[in-house]
């Protein structure tokens, strides 16, 4: 009896192995643009890509990047997200998502990028006719014999970017048609965001059997959303590599298994030697260039204050200058470190002063309409996040019954979702909106450039004094 049952559990396994297939998807998402990194950041990606590709036979295999690439390190910023890409083709990525921040170059760059991208760039929601030509709503691969669609997704809301529920309602009827044995979302967006869930999504499209999330910087190692979906999130900052694995039965057509696991980046982690070559000559070119001297600032009795306050009053002041302003507003998240003594202000050290490509834009506003803009500006402080106003005459409204007042573009548009008012504020004509089109970072070099700043504290007031010119208080 015994015998006849390891029999029949042999005969089982085997007819099960005659009938499996085997799916490996390597993901990364958010990497921004850590070329090189804390630890290393796409080298020893590379490295962990290349070990896992000896493991897998490679047409079982995919690499997904759910987008956040291009944007976030000075060297990527001096190349405008090219050599981040190079990385992905060196690899053979077979997709691309983009996100939100591969907008912050232009549309003109984001195409080119994804024009350079040698896989399939996937964006189901984007509809600017400018990008028409440089990617597709969704791309069916064969892996192990498996028809696999994947289709991308990236945050909705920039340059034209629908919403998920209407660029789904348009894909998966083709979807559908095409009759995959596995659907792959991969989304720059993470499992929830304001009016989204990612289980109220998935309940209309129930087909799904993985989704790859992003945008959120969260490490989601793997789990199930409703009966049949799996969900992965990898993390951010090239400091893992997401590896999930699908066993499928092919005589069944149907999925057995999905595990998931993220491969930590650790200080131990080799690198790929030959990534590095590659991509060695651009980040020597970054480096050189981000060691330019711009200004000398020296700071005086400010070592207890937060340095990211004292760089906003710097672009506040050079706001106000551009623009002619009466009033100058920004937005900053704390930073880690202090400045004190004699500080030699470089091309780097200013591309962490301001990290976005956003401009300087103004608006006309009543007095009724600046208070409102205050209030909702005050709703947002938090421990990690600061509103800086730097007056050109505080008495705002004492002789006028309007002022200009500059806020950074983000701000303008609605800083996601924190300034809903002063995003409406910006589309009513009767406010007179304007962008001078300038990056704040470029202002800001021709503002500084070659000139000696003494930035003090006296008495809890900042003062920035030029040494050639009388003191202005803010």
């Amino acid at each position: 009896m015994l015998k006849k049952l390891c029999l029949f559990l042999l005969f089982c396994n085997i007819g099960i192995y005659l009938y499996a297939a085997q799916l490996t998807i390597l993901n990364t998402t958010d990497l921004h643009g850590r070329a090189t990194g804390r630890y290393g950041g796409m080298p020893q990606i590379a490295y962990l890509i290349e070990q896992q590709k000896k493991l897998y036979p490679a047409d079982s295999m995919l690499l997904i990047d759910c987008g956040d690439t291009t944007q976030g390190t000075f060297s990527s910023m001096v190349f405008k997200g090219k050599m981040m890409v190079e990385c992905l083709n060196y690899l053979k990525y077979d997709v691309w998502v983009v996100g939100n921040h591969e907008f912050d170059y232009g549309l003109a760059v984001v195409k080119k990028r994804m024009l350079q991208f040698s896989g399939a760039s996937l964006a189901a929601n984007v509809e600017n006719p400018c990008l028409a030509k440089a990617h597709s709503l969704w791309k069916m691969f064969t892996k192990s014999g498996m028809k696999i669609a994947v289709i991308g997704l990236t945050k909705p809301g920039v340059f034209n970017s629908t919403s998920f529920g209407i660029a789904m309602k348009r894909t998966m009827p083709e979807i559908r048609a095409a009759k995959p044995d596995v659907i792959i979302l991969a989304q720059h967006e993470g499992m929830y965001a304001r009016g989204f869930s990612i289980y109220k999504f998935t309940a209309q499209y129930p087909e799904i059997d993985l989704i790859l999330g992003g945008h959120t910087h969260v490490k989601k190692p793997g789990q199930k959303i409703g009966p049949n979906i799996w969900y992965f999130q990898a993390g951010k900052h090239a400091c893992g590599l997401g590896k999930i694995i699908i066993d499928y039965d092919k005589k069944q057509k149907k999925i057995i298994k999905i595990s998931s696991e993220i491969i930590p980046v650790t200080s131990k982690t080799p690198i790929d030697k030959k990534l590095l070559a590659k991509i060695k000559p651009d980040l020597a070119r970054a480096k050189k260039l981000g060691e330019q001297k711009i200004a000398t600032i020296i700071f005086k009795n400010t070592g207890r204050l937060d340095s990211s306050i004292l760089e906003q009053k710097i672009i506040g002041q050079m706001m106000l200058k551009q623009t002619g302003a009466d009033v100058a507003v920004c937005n900053v998240y704390p930073s880690n470190y202090k400045l004190v003594g004699r500080v030699n202000v470089t091309w780097r050290r200013l591309y962490y002063w301001t990290r976005f490509e956003n401009t300087t834009c103004t608006v006309t506003l009543d007095k009724s309409t600046y208070q409102k803009i205050m209030v909702e500006q005050k709703k947002q402080l938090k421990k990690d996040y600061h509103t800086i106003i730097t007056y050109g005459n505080k008495n705002l409204f004492k002789k006028k019954n309007k002022i200009v007042a500059a806020f950074n573009s983000y701000a303008m548009s609605g800083a996601g979702t924190r300034f809903p008012f002063l995003r409406s504020v910006a589309k009513n004509k009767k406010y007179m909106f304007k962008s001078n089109n300038i990056i704040i970072r470029n202002g800001l070099k021709n503002y500084l450039k070659g000139k000696v700043f003494i930035v003090s504290n006296v008495d809890g007031k900042i003062r920035i004094k030029q040494k050639t010119n009388v003191a202005t208080r803010y």
